[in-house]
């Protein structure tokens, strides 16, 4: 028998495993749903003209810096943060999750990418929509860099999930929001961009944590 050594941080600690496979299971039903629903359309659906209305009255008076915060999602932005994630992660000693770092944003935007002109949707003035790749983007790289926050600070359960949770909903609302404000998607684009986030950056996660579980146990 050899030894195995101490095992590397988990990109995942044990407590949030479950959460996130089941927030994998959730983002990937909503964004198969909202997919589906909008194939090949264009313009508005109910539940977008009520959200967009929503948004305009509470972004009107901010509405200098919505295009500004609408950039941060961009992909250029993206893949500087992911790489620079990726080496504050392997500088701390976090080599899992700077795997997730590069590989959970990097999967999110090839599908963001490469499912919009297959699901189809469209904005009134042209232009595929369906998902939003700014809101998926600057999403993917909020939960790496809250999973790192986690693996630092180590938190107790409930602070620990609240923590993803929240810088999750904050960062992704945010540029969801600045991308409807601005016109530039309807409110269920970055829904769907959001959800592809959750599940190619948490889904990389839990498939990481369960390859480096089956090759310790060899090891051992």
């Amino acid at each position: 028998m050899t030894s195995a050594g101490p095992p590397a941080p988990p990109a995942l600690p044990a407590y949030l495993r479950r959460p996130a496979a089941v927030a994998v299971g959730l983002a990937t039903v909503v964004f198969a749903l909202l997919g589906s629903r909008y194939a090949g359309e264009s313009g508005y659906g109910r539940i977008d003209g009520h959200t967009e209305n929503l948004v305009d009255s509470v972004t009107s008076a901010h509405v200098w810096i919505l295009p500004r915060l609408s950039e941060l999602g961009s992909p250029p932005l993206v893949v500087f943060a992911a790489f620079a994630l990726c080496g504050l992660c392997l500088a701390l000693g976090r080599r899992r999750l700077a795997v997730v770092a590069i590989v959970g944003p990097g999967l999110t935007g090839v599908a963001t990418t490469f499912l919009k002109p297959a699901i189809g949707r469209t904005m009134e003035f042209g232009g595929f929509a369906y998902p939003s790749g700014h809101t998926g983007g600057a999403t993917s790289i909020a939960l790496v860099a809250a999973l790192l926050l986690v693996s630092l600070v180590r938190p107790g359960r409930i602070t620990g999930i609240a923590l993803v949770v929240t810088i999750a909903l904050v960062v992704g609302g945010t540029i969801g929001t600045a991308m409807v404000a601005t016109g530039a998607h309807y409110p269920t684009d970055t829904v769907g961009g959001f959800c592809a986030a959750v599940a190619f950056v948490l889904g990389a996660a839990l498939l990481l944590e369960f390859v480096a579980a089956r090759w310790h146990a060899r090891r051992a």
